[in-house]
């Protein structure tokens, strides 16, 4: 099973720190981020079996430990795709009570 790593740590502290002024844009860059992600995963395991985390790991196929980290690399994919959407869709809608009472 594949340990998180600074890395990882690094990536998710530099995406916390991006600002998007558009939030529809952000919405959009999530949506592409998650399946450019997809894809990448995809090909990987149709290719080689093996799929190379954002962290530098391999995750083996054939392996339960490497499906069991494939699963949460995944879910950690998804849920980070969730909360900037909705942090997207928050801001729109935040924006859009600011324009009613102006």
């Amino acid at each position: 099973m594949a340990d998180f790593s600074r890395v990882y740590i690094e990536l998710v502290n530099n995406q916390k720190i991006n600002v998007i002024y558009d939030f529809a844009y952000g919405e959009y860059i999530s949506t592409k981020e998650f399946f450019d992600e997809l894809s990448q995963v995809q090909t990987d395991l149709l290719n080689t079996g093996e799929v190379v985390l954002s962290t530098g790991l391999t995750a083996d196929a054939d392996s339960p430990g490497g499906l069991m980290a494939i699963n949460i690399y995944m879910e950690a994919l998804d849920s980070q795709r969730q909360s900037m959407s909705g942090l997207a869709k928050l801001g729109l809608n935040v924006e859009k009570q600011l324009w009613k009472n102006i």
